[in-house]
């Protein structure tokens, strides 16, 4: 049976696993009026601390520095972010 290692690009270095996952994003408590504090998806590819600035499935764009962060469902979701998502079993 071939190993990982066959398949690795020349030189045999490995190239890593993109480790992409989607979490909740909203504006801080008294960021923004509290209307407009929905909870929108976003990927994080790197570190959630290593963000500058959210960009999320709808196009809005978050500042991370007057943004709450949660790796689950969390607050009032946004419709447009929750709109393109797969259905279930077709992702």
């Amino acid at each position: 049976m071939p190993d990982a290692s066959e398949n690795a690009p020349s030189g045999g270095q490995r190239t890593p696993a993109r480790t992409t996952r989607v979490v909740a994003v909203r504006y801080a408590p008294g960021a923004v009026a509290e209307s407009r504090r929905q909870a929108h998806l976003a990927e994080a590819d790197a570190p959630v601390a290593d963000v500058v600035r959210w960009t999320t499935a709808c196009g809005e764009l978050i500042p991370a520095d007057v943004a709450e962060v949660s790796p689950g469902p969390a607050g009032m979701p946004c419709l447009r972010c929750l709109v393109g998502l797969p259905a279930p079993g077709r992702a």
